[in-house]
């Protein structure tokens, strides 16, 4: 649902960002401030109001999942409301992965931290379901806490986590959200390339795990040839070509 111009304003409000009178009118103080927000996530600086921008202003409230495949879990499709979405260089922060740190009740107000855990933990999160009590910052959290169901294999909307080779204890986390024409795993996670983006990684590779939130329905299935195949944005393919 299209959130109304009076609650684009009483948000842009609340996040620090002046749209002028809260009344429901779109005039060029209200566009000022979707500009100075957009800025503040590293969008491009224009007044418009499409469904990225209103998943970064509502943290995912209003995220249509635009490009998820049709069956995809509610927190992939989420995460696919945020493809694009920056880091800011310099001392400035994305707002959206900072508000992410404050729903998860972890001390960081930047960007810089690593944030691939923030970023799925907070998906998980906001579709309603159960996420580690602790370690919601580490890419291996879920398997230290033994936090959801481990499945045997990969399975759309997993959540992956893999170790980091050389450095015991880090590790990256992405969902899945299909397979490459290379059969690869295609991850669409945050802090990847310091975006949310779509990255390909091996199913087996650096003890990767594969694990669904308690209480969603497991896959009758896994495996990779249970995946849909996917381009390098995440959009769904018909075919290998």
């Amino acid at each position: 649902m299209t959130p109304t111009t009076l609650q684009v304003q009483k948000r842009l409000k609340a996040l620090g960002f002046d749209p002028g009178p809260l009344d429901g009118i779109r005039g060029p103080l209200t566009d000022k401030a979707i500009v100075a927000f957009k800025k503040s996530i590293n969008y491009k600086p224009r007044p418009l109001l499409g469904p990225l921008t209103l998943a970064a202003l509502f943290d995912g409230a209003v995220a249509t999942g635009q490009g998820a495949p049709a069956d995809a879990p509610p927190w992939l499709r989420l995460a696919y409301g945020y493809m694009g979405l920056r880091e800011i260089r310099g001392p400035d922060h994305n707002t959206a992965i900072v508000g992410w740190w404050e729903a998860l009740k972890l001390p960081f107000r930047d960007d810089e931290t690593p944030w691939c855990a923030g970023f799925a933990n907070r998906m998980v999160q906001k579709a309603g379901f159960q996420i580690p009590d602790k370690y919601r910052a580490a890419a291996l959290g879920w398997r230290w806490t033994g936090n959801g169901v481990r499945l045997p294999g990969p399975a759309l909307g997993a959540i992956m986590d893999m170790e980091r080779p050389g450095k015991p204890g880090s590790g990256h986390m992405t969902f899945v959200a299909g397979r490459t024409s290379k059969w690869m795993i295609a991850g669409l996670g945050g802090n990847q390339g310091n975006r949310v983006g779509v990255n390909p990684y091996s199913p087996t590779a650096r003890d990767a795990r594969y694990y669904y939130p308690t209480g969603y329905p497991l896959p009758e299935k896994t495996g990779m040839d249970t995946l849909p195949l996917v381009d390098a944005a995440g959009r769904t393919l018909s075919n290998e070509a």
